[in-house]
């Protein structure tokens, strides 16, 4: 049997004929033999030293959960290998609009980037609410014609800010706080609300450069103003890793209006 550690077992032989195993003779196979021993020891840490390597990784799903990337089995290996080498060694950034089309077209993100220039009010697609949608005469629950709908977006700045509000059992709440009124409630707490900060819409039009938008397919009028962005489509599972692409490269100071939506 010839391997790599047979080969360095032979190559450490003195020279002379009578170190020289016959072929298939006893000392031949005890040579194999310790070979076998030293070469599944040698494969592993072959293996290891490739271990933090996308291209060749043994343990492609453990590193993609390091860099915080979503194991998606639908995608080929060579795909998912990409993706987390794009990760790992991204290309030296200076924080414009094309380097973050850039690296979400490289991470799979079917969107667009869009420039807010000329500046216009980031209301006009961040200020809309869900709704539901009723589409076609038989809209009843279970048919295809009924089905919920999003307009509007949300403000990624940077990363997600929470608020801790102490749960009160009992607190004072009102000018007419008094024993028997209903606004009389005191005490103490036990637990924390956690709710998400959300960010309100700049209103000063000096703010509004600062503001870029990421989603689908936009229409701009004559003077090349923003004036409608289509909703685009991201898997809720990568909702996360979206997300931490746009903040890894976008500045501090820009804030991103994503027209996203999660499916």
């Amino acid at each position: 049997m010839s391997s790599l550690s047979r080969k360095a077992i032979d190559g450490l032989l003195p020279k002379g004929s009578i170190w020289q195993p016959s072929e298939d003779g006893d000392f031949d196979k005890f040579l194999d033999g310790v070979a076998d021993c030293s070469e599944s020891a040698r494969i592993f840490l072959d293996d290891l030293s490739e271990i933090r390597d996308p291209l060749n990784t043994p343990v492609l799903s453990d590193l993609e959960r390091e860099y915080g990337l979503t194991t998606d089995l639908n995608l080929t290996e060579e795909t998912r290998r990409m993706q987390l080498a794009s990760r790992k060694f991204p290309q030296i950034q200076n924080g414009s609009l094309d380097h973050l089309q850039d690296a979400l077209d490289r991470a799979g993100f079917n969107v667009q980037v869009h420039e807010n220039s000329p500046a216009v009010d980031p209301a006009i697609f961040l200020d809309q609410a869900f709704q539901m949608v009723a589409n076609g005469v038989a809209a009843y629950a279970g048919n295809q014609d009924a089905f919920a709908g999003r307009v509007g977006g949300e403000f990624l700045v940077n990363g997600d800010l929470i608020i801790q509000t102490p749960a009160y059992l009992m607190q004072a709440n009102g000018v007419n706080a008094f024993a028997g009124n209903s606004q009389a409630v005191a005490g103490r707490f036990d637990v924390f609300n956690q709710n998400i900060f959300e960010y309100e819409i700049p209103t000063d039009p000096a703010d509004w450069p600062l503001v870029f938008f990421v989603g689908g397919d936009a229409t701009r009028d004559g003077s090349g103003a923003l004036t409608e962005i289509k909703l685009a489509d991201v898997p809720n599972k990568r909702k996360l890793e979206f997300k931490r692409t746009i903040l890894k490269i976008k500045p501090i100071h820009s804030w991103a209006g994503l027209i996203i939506n999660y499916n």
